[in-house]
């Protein structure tokens, strides 16, 4: 193999490498939250006793995450009433079902804050 040829694969695989960096999620607890777990780049639990929280979420690349909001480690959310999101770092906060919302995190180390609030709180 000629050295321009292999100094092009060299190239090619390090812009293909970069390009497959997952972006890092930050999740930090700020009112009612016992414990925020980012489970993947795109999967956040938190848990919330008494159905009204609020927490942050920052990224060190634009990405899309589902939250899903338990009580406790045995009950999940009945219904989710509202997802507020204050900021300027996300948009397109989304319930998707009982438990779960998505957010698109739309600007690196810029922290999001988003207030939940379950139907059914305690």
């Amino acid at each position: 193999m000629k050295k321009s040829q292999l100094g092009f694969l060299v190239v090619a695989a390090t812009m293909l490498l970069a390009g497959c960096s997952e972006a890092a999620v930050t999740a930090t607890p700020v009112k009612n939250v016992d414990t925020v777990s980012v489970t993947s780049p795109d999967d956040i639990d938190v848990f919330c006793p008494t159905g009204i929280c609020t927490f942050e979420l920052s990224t060190s690349a634009p990405t899309k995450v589902t939250v899903t909001m338990h009580y406790d480690y045995s009950k999940l959310y009945t219904k989710i009433e509202g997802v507020s999101v204050v900021g300027e770092g996300a948009k397109d906060a989304k319930v998707v079902d009982e438990d779960q919302f998505t957010v698109e995190l739309t600007k690196k180390n810029t922290p999001v804050k988003i207030e939940v609030i379950d139907f059914y709180r305690n």
